[in-house]
């Protein structure tokens, strides 16, 4: 079986809980073991975050919901993000960490992707073929992360990008657009269209913020888990052709994911400075729609 990488655009079933490694693969410990004594992650930095997972998986036993939002395309996504009474997080909930959680989901989840790997170097599974299972739902659901991700902050940008375009045309032409904020009625409209504008502003903002610290925390258990795959190649001298296809494979999708992390800060930084753009746009025809209102009192 080879891992597929997210550069292959496969479909992902990206927002399936997975079973954790630890449970369902080691060769001896029950539950009541591991609550004593854990396993041993070969990554040390990731030993919380995997103990976490282990805790969470065996301490849940009904199959978590997916929310609304998991099976919502962009468009929907973002319409949900503006139209909402309060602001909610649209990138689907298991991302978002909870209160209590100390791990980030995606340190959780690439902890159980080296811990899988680990299983097969060191020969510890009772599978092998159940760790690929398991090692390809883990990959799935990274794939779906990026790939979610990347269609919102494109989605978002050209919004605001278009938005830019719309509204830099009266400020071009400051003269007549002065003219035409003489009149009540259109000063009015564009007061309240501002308003509008703002709140988009401020929801785009919010959500790409929370976007960006997920990107972040996935970036760093990546390249940890990079840092793993190096060290494993040289003590796993001996494997077969096909633990040698998925070491490859999972090579593969360190150097992708990485990438596609990098990607995603770059968009979210060209974002940013769309919406402060958006906002010194906003706040001109404030200025200006505020100054004809005072003229007109004064008149």
């Amino acid at each position: 079986m080879v891992i597929s990488t997210i550069e292959e655009g496969r479909e992902s079933s990206a927002w399936d809980i997975p079973v954790t490694m630890a449970e369902e693969d080691m060769e001896s410990g029950s539950e009541s073991e591991f609550d004593t004594a854990p396993p041993v992650h070969p990554v040390p930095t990731m030993q919380g975050a995997f103990e976490e997972s282990m805790n969470e998986t065996m301490n849940d036993d009904e199959p978590e919901v997916p929310d609304r939002y998991s099976k919502a395309d962009s468009v929907t996504r973002r319409k949900m993000l503006l139209e909402q009474q309060e602001y909610e997080r649209t990138v689907a909930g298991r991302w978002k960490q909870k209160p209590g959680e100390k791990f980030h989901p995606l340190w959780k989840l690439v902890a159980q992707i080296s811990f899988g790997m680990h299983l097969l170097q060191q020969g510890l599974a009772k599978s092998d073929e159940e760790v690929l299972k398991i090692l390809q739902t883990h990959v799935d659901e990274v794939d779906g992360f990026l790939e979610r991700t990347t269609e919102d902050f494109d989605l978002a940008q050209n919004d605001i990008n278009e938005r830019i375009r719309y509204l830099k045309l009266p400020l071009e032409h400051g003269q007549v657009f002065d003219q035409m904020l003489a009149d009540r009625p259109f000063r009015v409209a564009i007061v309240e269209g501002n308003e509008k504008i703002e709140h988009i502003i401020d929801r785009t903002a919010a959500a790409m913020n929370d976007a960006l610290k997920d990107v972040q925390k996935g970036l760093d258990a990546t390249r940890e888990l990079a840092k793993y795959m190096t060290r494993v190649d040289k003590q796993w001298e001996d494997r077969t052709e096909e633990h040698d296809s998925v070491y490859l494979a999972m090579i593969g999708n360190t150097e992708g994911w990485t990438r596609a992390f990098l990607t995603l800060q770059s968009k979210g930084g060209h974002l940013r400075k769309a919406l402060v753009q958006l906002g010194t746009i906003v706040a001109e025809m404030q200025r200006r729609a505020g100054a004809a209102s005072r003229k007109n009192l004064a008149s």
